[in-house]
């Protein structure tokens, strides 16, 4: 319980810059940097998400597994409230387990990450500068089914797939959590260019380090020639 009462009566936070007058005083909380917290420490800490966490280990046990591990907590969670799923009434019955389990995915977005390294973790700044970003859920890294959530910030709102972020998130290890009063039940699919596009980059940069080094050098090699033949153009001119 000293996690929790860490959690919920925070002595160090990081409170946002409020982008416009009507935007909502936002706070990021992250004591010790997060040190030892994992996904499920600091869901449970809130007191709020209960049922997030509690249909994870009935539909996605695997899911809520890697949240367990601090280490492995290097996610992005947009966690529905017990509120949030009170919204849907029945509607959960009906649905199937793996209808319920991709909905889940929705809400987990693993770390982005370019070739030179991993993103910072994710804050109410980082959402800030970005403006807006797409990001990929756990849904598409189980299925390849390039699912994508897309968060933006507009007049000092924040929002996740329209639905507006909760003032307060948290840290974790090597993540952080938002909250959100509504179950993000669709997502943003994607056009066929971009998932092509998408998926070449993907193994281009990251699948292959050898053509990785390959593409690089065949750019470096490109561009060193085109400036060499911009220099000869201008000694002929």
């Amino acid at each position: 319980m000293a996690t929790a009462a860490l959690l919920l009566f925070p002595v160090t936070t990081f409170p946002s810059t409020a982008v416009a007058q009507a935007a909502t005083e936002t706070e990021f909380i992250c004591p010790d940097s997060g040190a030892g917290l994992s996904a499920v420490d600091v869901l449970q800490a809130t007191g709020e998400h209960d049922v997030f966490l509690d249909y994870l280990l009935e539909f996605d046990p695997e899911g809520y597994e890697i949240l367990t591990d601090p280490a492995a907590s290097d996610k992005t969670i947009w966690a529905p409230t017990d509120a949030a799923f009170a919204k849907l009434g029945d509607a959960p019955e009906s649905a199937s387990p793996e209808e319920i389990k991709a909905v889940l995915g929705y809400h987990i977005t693993p770390p982005r990450r370019t070739p030179e390294g991993d993103y910072p973790i994710v804050t109410f700044d980082y959402l800030a500068d970005g403006g807006q970003i797409i990001h990929q859920t756990r849904t598409g890294i189980l299925t390849e089914s390039d699912q994508r959530v897309r968060t933006k910030v507009e007049d000092g709102v924040y929002t996740v797939e329209g639905i507006p972020l909760g003032p307060t998130a948290w840290c974790t290890q090597a993540g952080s959590i938002f909250s959100i009063d509504t179950v993000i039940t669709d997502v943003a699919t994607p056009s066929w260019l971009e998932q092509v596009l998408g998926q070449a980059i993907y193994v281009v940069f990251f699948q292959n380090p050898l053509i990785s080094a390959l593409v690089a050098l065949g750019l470096v090699a490109l561009i060193g020639f085109l400036v060499v033949r911009a220099v000869r153009r201008r000694r002929s001119a």
